[in-house]
């Protein structure tokens, strides 16, 4: 969970500095955390659909209590487990964030020569340290104090069945005598709440007692919650349910003293655990961008390529267009200065004249090749590449990117070469370029295609590249046949 205002670097100069550690590796096992600022939790009814339709039908119900486009949002769903509650109907958490946040942080992490394995959030971080601490068929409550805020989650058989925020943060509990008895008393009505909440709405699953991680400093905490609510109340000790020997020299610190900034790594790290127990998990990933378990960096970097060689073809034309200018000058002057010999050639019937108007003539030749052939170049400008590197720029496909092109005959013939991470990309991508005013009607009459080495490193594997060329698409249509 990445914080620049906190950290004093970017997120992805932390990614960089992780990246130069030897045992890192784009094929390490990389969990990021969302910041609460950076999506949303909603609890709501669960859909009365199929378990792999509940994203799609959540997305558009949800659409009017977020404040972001749903449209390009990226969502998951948790299910309560039904045997838990006193309803007969299904509940689901949902979680939804922005789309580009978890884009921002896919490509800050690409740059860095990292991938995310997955994106989580700090409840479902918290909800694997709560399981450790459960009574078999009982639930469990978890409450851990933050830098800004205070976050309670309760669960059941390793699964997340509520959440609160509370906002109260650490500073609050280790100031002044009358703030910190304040922060006290809203920190326990808002935990009295919440419980009673949960009994109501699943009475099936009672609460066996409720662990709170101490700020240091805070103790008194665990006397104040005990007197109000109905359930034991003690402290959590994560050093007896977690080796912690690696993290520290002296492992008490963290055991007991812990901010939620702090835990939910710890939490997060127990992700490949609870997939190995069959619980529930979330991954915020853009699935775009995850598709067959490679990030699709190659269409936006190919878009990235395709605006700076439109710059500098636009450049190279403007320059074209100005050198152009200044030779029909220079031209127009010689016409005029051989011009004048001609009218005066009567009067200089000597060799000498004769000779020097002959090479006049010639220089004046010389420059109307010159002119024809810059005529030629600023005509042929309108099948430059220009065109063509915006209609593929507005194509572009995640798993498939352009790497060349090449126009030939004044626009006739085109060579596209790129790459993709499946071949059943091309069909689709060439199918979208059809829609294209420069691409409309036109075929490619071959297609080579090869599998990158995958000795020449892991970034190749699964990568296959391609070369289509065109053919003239007046020639294509055939000759035009004499009408009666």
């Amino acid at each position: 969970m990445w914080r620049e205002r906190r950290e004093g670097i970017t997120l992805l100069e932390g990614l960089s500095l992780l990246r130069r550690d030897k045992r890192v590796s784009r094929r390490s096992v990389l969990i990021g955390l969302l910041d609460r600022a950076n999506y949303r939790l909603v609890s709501t009814e669960a859909p009365d659909l199929p378990r792999d339709e509940w994203r799609d039908a959540i997305r558009w119900r949800l659409k009017d209590t977020v404040d972001f486009p749903v449209e390009d949002a990226v969502v998951d769903v948790l299910e309560v487990p039904q045997d838990v509650g006193a309803r007969t109907s299904r509940s689901a958490i949902a979680f939804m964030a922005p789309g580009e946040s978890p884009l921002r942080m896919a490509l800050e992490a690409d740059d860095a020569g990292l991938a995310w394995s997955a994106l989580e959030v700090p409840e479902t971080s918290l909800r694997n340290l709560s399981a450790l601490a459960e009574t078999p068929g009982k639930a469990h409550a978890l409450m851990v104090f933050g830098q800004d805020h205070a976050l309670l989650v309760i669960t059941c058989n390793g699964e997340l069945l509520m959440t609160r925020t509370i906002e109260v943060a650490t500073s609050s509990l280790v100031d002044s005598e009358e703030s910190r008895g304040g922060a006290l008393g809203r920190a326990g009505l808002e935990v009295l709440r919440t419980l009673d909440t949960y009994e109501r709405t699943n009475s099936n699953a009672a609460l066996s007692g409720m662990s709170v991680v101490l700020p240091y400093g805070a103790e008194s905490i665990l006397e104040v919650l005990s007197e109000l609510v109905y359930v034991s109340v003690k402290a959590y000790e994560l050093a007896e349910l977690v080796d912690l020997s690696a993290l520290a020299p002296a492992p008490d610190q963290p055991a007991r003293f812990t901010t939620l900034e702090e835990l939910v790594v710890v939490g997060a790290a127990l992700r490949p655990l609870g997939k190995e127990t069959g619980r529930q998990q979330i991954d915020l990933r853009d699935t775009t961008l995850t598709a067959q378990g490679v990030t699709a960096w190659g269409a936006v970097w190919g878009l990235r390529v395709a605006g700076a060689l439109l710059v500098v073809l636009v450049l190279a034309s403007m320059g074209l267009s100005l050198w152009s200018r200044q030779m029909l000058t220079s031209l127009a002057t010689v016409e005029s200065s051989v011009m004048q010999l001609k009218q005066s050639n009567v009067a200089l019937p000597s060799v000498p004249g004769v000779a020097e108007l002959k090479s006049l003539q010639e220089a004046e030749q010389q420059q109307r090749r010159v002119r024809d052939a810059l005529a030629g170049a600023i005509g042929h400008k309108g099948h430059g590449y220009a065109d063509f590197l915006m209609a593929l720029g507005r194509q572009a496909q995640p798993g498939l990117w352009i790497t060349g092109l090449d126009v030939q005959d004044e626009g006739r013939n085109l060579v596209l070469s790129g790459r993709m991470t499946d071949p059943g990309f091309l069909p689709i991508y060439l199918a979208r370029l059809q829609t294209e005013e420069r691409f409309k009607g036109r075929r490619f009459a071959q297609l080579d295609m090869s599998v990158v080495d995958p000795d020449a490193g892991t970034s190749g594997q699964g990568i296959t590249q391609f070369t289509l060329r065109s053919i003239d698409p007046v020639k294509a249509r055939g000759p035009v046949k004499d009408q009666p």
